[in-house]
């Protein structure tokens, strides 16, 4: 199937007249056909868009465009999203001498989200997306758990041993859960436990006015650094997940709602989702908010279907307009499209393989106003429209199913100038090239 015009691929009447679903269709074709995949994909042992800051945003945007597929009902993309799946072993091989543990575990929530979908009818038990889910656990907890039990164990940033960040201990009690309601694999429990009371025990989440640290000291005590809003996110879903994995959602659910009140409430401006580090955020941190507002979903989705749905119908209606505002913000204000103006586009890879650019665009702030396009800022704006679709939303017609031929990367060199324009261009054999630091300089094919 060639590449059908975004008009015909995206009309508003296959979803039902769900804006946000169409807003979500439009927002995906823009992202793969602009960025997907990189020039140089080759070159690595993932999948890769022409312009993510690293391998773990290639992780992460598979749960957006799988949850885009759950949410709008669809089957677009879905060799992008199948055609992800890598063994420990090849993922290691991203980096040297190997990922951080964060890095790692976005593809375990990922692989696991599209094991949920796709249905244990379509995923090897041996060797598919829960399975390999699996296998990343074990992996972060053999290698990652401080086994001297310092502060209670908790899982290391890295291998340097430096420090113990919110992210991994939030994605690995998340993943543990998951895993357990996925698989009913009982061993697990224990581990669960273990990464709870972590959590607790070392204060992350302030129970007097619900912020979630962005770590531990070296005293076992919150680090007291609040504002990354993707660490609210994580923690709302792994509160809810270690919940129903432990028995104690009566105790853990409400305080996944305080998180997720606390951050509408104090990390916004005029009702919109603000990272706390605007608007200077580096390429990490421009992903942030759409990871938290599809954690919000999850939440959203969860009240909305335990049994105890009367009790958090207030909450209910917060999450729905407040997904809603800042759809329409982001839309509205943060939108440019390349056939009516000049949009500022960053291919950090090479041009696009389609050598054209299409909208919608977004910049960095769902506020906008827009300022420049790569994937951080298209993943983190489809996040956000993904988890505005109504529910029950039905895609209807041939589109529903848009899978286009991937384009085949081709060979660059520094001579067709791929790197940003602060970074030099550094062939270090024939054929192939890496783009220095912009503080350094490339001398007989090394960056130094």
């Amino acid at each position: 199937m060639a590449c059908a015009p975004i008009s015909e691929v995206c009309a508003l009447q296959m979803f039902n007249n769900d804006t946000n679903a169409q807003r979500s269709c439009m927002t995906a074709y823009a992202l793969q056909y602009n960025w997907y995949p990189s020039p140089i994909a080759g070159l690595f042992s993932y999948q890769t868009w022409n312009g993510f800051d690293g391998f773990w945003q290639d992780g992460t945007v598979l749960e957006t465009l799988v949850n885009f597929m759950q949410y709008a009902n669809n089957t677009m993309y879905k060799s992008v999203v199948s055609g992800s799946l890598r063994d420990v072993y090849t993922l290691l091989e991203a980096y040297y001498p190997q990922p951080s543990y964060d890095d790692m575990a976005w593809y375990g929530l990922s692989y696991l989200r599209i094991h949920e979908v796709f249905g244990s009818g379509n995923d090897d038990p041996s060797t598919g997306f829960l399975y390999e889910a699996r296998q990343i656990y074990d992996w972060i907890w053999t290698n990652g758990w401080d086994a001297t039990n310092a502060c209670g164990g908790g899982i290391w940033f890295d291998q340097t041993l430096q420090g113990k960040e919110t992210v991994e201990n939030a994605q690995v009690l998340l993943l543990g859960a998951k895993l357990l309601r996925l698989s009913g694999d009982q061993s697990l429990i224990p581990k669960i436990n273990q990464s709870l009371q972590f959590i607790l025990s070392n204060q992350i989440v302030n129970t007097t006015n619900y912020w979630v640290a962005d770590g531990i000291k070296t005293n076992c005590s919150s680090n007291d650094f609040y504002g990354p809003t993707y660490n609210m996110g994580l923690m709302m879903s792994a509160f809810v997940e270690a919940g129903m994995a432990l028995d104690k959602s009566t105790e853990l659910v409400p305080l996944a709602h305080k998180i997720a009140l606390t951050a509408i409430h104090n990390s916004t401006k005029n009702g919109v989702l603000i990272e706390y580090c605007a608007p200077n955020c580096d390429d990490d941190a421009k992903m942030f908010k759409g990871i938290f507002m599809r954690h919000l979903r999850y939440l959203l989705d969860y009240a909305e279907s335990s049994k105890d749905s009367n009790q958090w119908q207030e909450n209910i209606e917060i999450y729905r307009k407040f997904l809603q505002h800042n759809s329409d913000t982001a839309w509205q204000m943060n939108r440019c499209e390349p056939s009516e103006n000049k949009c500022m586009v960053l291919y950090k890879d090479g041009k696009s393989l389609h050598n054209t650019t299409v909208g919608p665009l977004f910049g960095v702030h769902y506020t906008g106003p827009y300022n420049c396009s790569a994937p951080m800022q298209q993943a983190s704006v489809l996040d956000l429209f993904v988890s505005s679709i109504s529910s029950g939303v039905k895609c209807d017609g041939p589109q529903c199913s848009y899978d286009p031929p991937i384009p085949q990367p081709s060979p660059l060199t520094c001579q067709d100038n791929p790197c940003p324009p602060d970074q030099p261009c550094c062939t270090y054999e024939e054929g192939y090239y890496t783009c220095c630091e912009s503080t350094q300089t490339c001398k007989n094919g090394e960056c130094i």
